[in-house]
């Protein structure tokens, strides 16, 4: 079997290195600092980079690209003639249907359900009282949440469909269904063997929110949506299914207002986009971006929760610094231009925290414990250390115990978050293991210590922390950005350095 992509440079594409490389700065000018980037027009990659320690060929939250997975897995079931779309979804949980007497729920469809119109006033169904990851069994909730409307008939993104949609695939298969996508498929394109899906808490895939696999994988899989589910001759996807996944199933403009997202309409667990483009969209801004008519796709990983207006500066940059530069014909090599792009992609790392690495108050209150009032967070004590290296610590307890958090000033620190009880595999069940982190701080103002950690683990996840010194006393402000963890680290705090 010929590989999947070929590999050109970025003239052969039609487009010059030194476009290709203002393109590029453009994301890092608005603070975007992507995990990877990949380029390709046709079947052939012309840039790629991976920022370290992200590396390439390895596995990366999806997050709700995984919906996407899930609709190609059940459109292979659908095109067999297992699944129908007008299917209705009790069919598939027979347990349900004498207890389930609301007509809205017992009329919705699978097509209802795949392009997001469900029968709830809001969006994920997972639970009905408290945090989803606190409910046993997600399907049971799907079916006891009071509906509100026909189905059918209006878009509320519902990340608890795409996950019933995956446990149909898994009922009839009788495997996960990110292995059947793959044995019926995805591992014909090259796509990582081990690629895979966390599992919701009764043990059923996320389909929602949870495979991981590789950029390059993201990049074979939008690939061979664009060209039809076809590769080497063979009809890996159903090419009848994938026109109407991608096709404009339901009007997603409930803000009445176009965004590069939402108002050009919504396929089967498939966005269309700004400019006639369709995407697979994650949380924290994974995306591809896929471009039928100039024959491009653009792929990126990331952890940008938290970050305003991401979508439109990601969208715009590549609609005006891409998609529309972008010739039909080859152009001349230019070496000195490759060489530059080739270099500066191959030497991005980890974004330090901007800001100085000292202060004037920075000795006075090095290594000083403050004993806190009481606070969201529960921390009773915080001490900040640092030394002439950049090498910085915050110590602190809280109702787990002491921690310590390692952070840089001017570098980047790579450890582990001190919290425990995360999740691991499955929703719910602690990992037994801490989530790997990536850390930097700076003083942004003469008495504030700013430090920002990431988490980049099979969770994503971001934290800022703010630490301002005012004589002997401190404020402190703290702020997440993460589904489902990171909660214990959310508010303001004051306290007083300790005698």
């Amino acid at each position: 079997m010929s590989n999947f992509f070929n590999y050109i440079t970025p003239e052969k594409a039609g487009i010059s290195s030194s476009n290709v490389l203002e393109f590029l700065r453009e994301f890092e000018h608005y603070g975007m600092y992507f995990h990877s980037i990949v380029l390709v027009k046709g079947h052939d990659i012309f840039t790629e980079f991976y920022r370290a320690p992200f590396k390439r060929n390895e596995l990366h939250r999806m997050y709700s690209i995984s919906k996407s997975f899930v609709s190609m897995a059940l459109g292979i079931l659908i095109d067999e003639g297992k699944v129908n779309l007008d299917d209705k979804i009790l069919k598939f949980f027979p347990e349900y249907d004498e207890a389930t007497k609301d007509p809205y729920v017992r009329n919705m469809t699978i097509e209802d359900m795949l392009r997001m119109s469900t029968v709830f006033s809001f969006g994920t169904t997972y639970s009905a009282k408290g945090p989803a990851y606190l409910e046993t069994s997600w399907i049971h909730t799907f079916f006891n949440v009071e509906s509100s409307h026909p189905s059918g008939t209006v878009f509320n993104y519902d990340t608890s469909a795409s996950y019933m949609l995956d446990v149909v695939v898994e009922r009839i298969t009788g495997m996960p269904f990110m292995e059947f996508l793959k044995e019926r498929a995805l591992l014909k394109t090259g796509f990582s063997e081990d690629a895979r899906c966390l599992k919701a808490p009764e043990g059923h895939s996320w389909g929602g929110s949870a495979v991981l696999a590789s950029s390059l994988d993201l990049a074979r899989f939008a690939r061979l949506i664009m060209d039809g589910g076809e590769y080497n001759g063979e009809q890996l996807l159903p090419r009848w299914y994938i026109e109407k996944a991608t096709a404009k199933q339901i009007d997603n403009g409930q803000e009445g207002f176009f965004s590069v997202t939402h108002g050009h309409g919504y396929g089967y667990q498939v966005w269309r986009t700004q400019d006639d483009t369709f995407s697979l969209l994650g949380m924290g801004h994974q995306l591809a971006v896929c471009m039928p008519k100039e024959d491009l796709l653009f792929v990126c990983t990331a952890d940008l929760q938290g970050y305003p207006g991401a979508s439109n500066v990601i969208f715009m940059n590549i609609i005006n610094g891409f998609k529309n530069v972008i010739s039909d014909k080859s152009l001349p090599e230019d070496e000195a231009a490759l060489n530059e792009l080739k270099s500066y992609c191959e030497s991005r790392e980890y974004p330090v925290y901007p800001g100085n690495s000292t202060s004037s108050v920075a000795e006075y209150v090095r290594g000083k414990v403050y004993s806190m009032g009481d606070n969201p967070m529960g921390i009773s004590e915080v001490c900040f250390d640092y030394d002439a290296d950049g090498n910085g610590v915050m110590r602190y307890t809280n109702k787990q115990g002491e921690k310590e958090l390692k952070f840089g000033i001017g570098k980047a620190v790579i450890d582990e978050f001190p919290q425990d009880g995360y999740f691991g595999d499955t929703i719910g069940a602690d990992s037994g293991r801490r989530y790997r982190c990536i850390s930097s701080g700076a003083w942004t103002t003469d008495n504030t210590l700013h430090i920002k950690a990431d988490i980049i683990d099979d969770y994503f996840g971001n934290l800022s922390i703010i630490a301002t010194f005012k004589g002997d006393e401190i404020g402190i402000y703290m702020q997440p950005h993460a589904e489902w963890f990171l909660e214990e680290y959310n508010g303001f705090a004051g306290g007083k350095m300790k005698q």
